[in-house]
């Protein structure tokens, strides 16, 4: 007891500590909710993300949940399509979202067809696993073992566990994961880029020296049999993780996340720059510059939004400070257009950028980045280039016309021919992750953590 205080002062002072504490705190939320009324018209998102998933789920779902991805600009599918297992992985994720927001039914059961035609066509029942491609009949046309499909297929079975509460998709989830874990892991601890059917060595070149991921990636990386590793299909594999134990709450799987994330940043991320390189040597050692070494631009704000994720579901708070900030304050200083907004795609490893030209998902991720930074990380600075970036967004990749999004960077005044203005159906994802976080950050969907594990945070 403090010295001098009876009982009932002390009692008295403690309240008024408290009062002034709650007081305090409702005022940062005001604040807070003021600067997001400010920065976001949660009315604006909720319609561009509902919107966004209708065109997709109108125009490229086949009644059987095969989504096709090649669609033109006013949303005609090709005639001949193969469904990826990214592709159908993203979209479960899409109609998740769309169901959240709307809790309409129709969501709900577009969600299944995708998830249950997957489920019934891409699993291998003799080598365990699933194929890469298949047909609308159920053919398969890439029988690999993709890392990046893979870890697609968990995160779209996840999110539809955890929506539908369905035990078959959580089942699936970690059956997949535990096939993932059994087949792709190479040696040094890491994942494959990619494996033929059996697991047993790297798949032969892809055809065409095409990426086949359907990612607009600024770069094509070297054919996998040249024993080129990369981080992106191991950062899809920890939003995945981080999915699965979301719909799970599976003990298993977050420990399972924070090794992945600590093996990454602890032996791949380059401390003295702060930053992470995309392409590496058989030993997992950076690729130099000479050997398209560089860093995408893109995937450092993609991954400081999953560090401050994994923080928010119990990851130590020391990993937001040591990877998710400094992730930031590269990507930001190296990619930023302080003249129009939005980000360059392609830096070096000094933190200059090398390529000019904007893509649609880099765009998304530092918007996404940027509003979760400034609303729950309190770097208020940040709504300058927000604000800034989202106009540019709106202008010059949002199809005033037909709808959705370009891929690359649109100018009015100097238009491409209109084959070039397909639409993409793999950058869709990102696009609505995007929307996704302004409707979060506003309240419109949930934190969609599992609560009974949050005691697991550490400082």
């Amino acid at each position: 007891m403090l010295k001098g205080m009876s009982r009932r002062s002390l009692l008295q002072f403690a309240g008024a500590g408290a009062w002034l504490g709650s007081r305090m705190a409702t005022a940062r939320q005001a604040e807070t909710s003021g600067a997001l009324r400010q920065h976001i018209d949660a009315d604006w998102f909720r319609k561009a993300l509902i919107e966004e998933i209708d065109h997709w789920r109108k125009s490229a779902e086949l009644p059987s949940g095969f989504v096709q991805q090649t669609i033109d600009r006013q949303w005609r599918p090709a005639a001949s399509q193969t469904a990826t297992l990214t592709c159908q992985g993203r979209h479960i994720f899409m109609r998740a979202r769309g169901y959240e927001v709307t809790r309409d039914p129709v969501y709900l059961e577009s969600l299944r067809r995708i998830a249950d035609f997957t489920l019934a066509n891409f699993r291998d029942t003799q080598y365990g696993g699933m194929f890469f491609s298949v047909t609308p009949d159920g053919k398969v046309v890439d029988d690999r073992k993709d890392g990046y499909g893979t870890a697609f297929a968990i995160f779209g079975l996840s999110h539809a566990a955890r929506v539908t509460r369905d035990e078959k998709y959580r089942t699936a989830a970690l059956e997949t994961w535990a096939q993932t874990k059994k087949g792709l892991r190479d040696k040094a601890g890491f994942f494959k880029f990619a494996t033929t059917r059996d697991y047993s060595q790297a798949p032969g070149p892809t055809r065409g020296g095409t990426n086949k991921r359907g990612d607009a990636a600024a770069f094509v990386p070297p054919q996998e049999s040249s024993g080129t590793n990369t981080q992106n299909p191991m950062m899809h594999l920890f939003e995945a993780l981080l999915a699965c134990y979301d719909a799970t709450g599976s003990r298993e799987v977050f420990a399972d996340a924070e090794a992945h994330g600590n093996a990454m940043f602890t032996r791949l991320f380059q401390d003295t720059g702060g930053y992470l390189p995309e392409f590496y040597d058989a030993e997992w050692k950076p690729l130099a510059e000479s050997t398209q070494g560089h860093v995408e631009l893109g995937h450092q704000f993609e991954w400081a939004y999953l560090w401050g994720q994994a923080v928010d579901r119990g990851f130590p708070g020391r990993d937001l400070r040591l990877y998710g900030e400094r992730l930031l304050h590269f990507g930001t200083k190296a990619a930023y257009d302080t003249e129009t907004g939005g980000i360059l795609s392609v830096g070096d490893y000094e933190g200059h950028p090398v390529q000019a030209p904007k893509g649609l998902w880099q765009q998304c991720e530092f918007l996404r980045a940027l509003m979760n930074y400034a609303a729950v990380r309190n770097h208020k600075e940040l709504w300058a280039a927000f604000d800034k970036s989202l106009e540019m967004f709106k202008e010059h990749f949002m199809d005033a016309k037909y709808g959705g999004c370009f891929s690359t960077y649109y100018d009015p005044r100097t238009p491409p021919e209109e084959s070039r203005l397909g639409k993409n159906g793999i950058d869709c994802y990102h696009v609505c992750g995007m929307y996704s976080e302004a409707l979060r950050l506003t309240g419109v969907l949930g934190r969609c953590t599992a609560p009974q594990f949050r005691d697991r945070r550490k400082k």
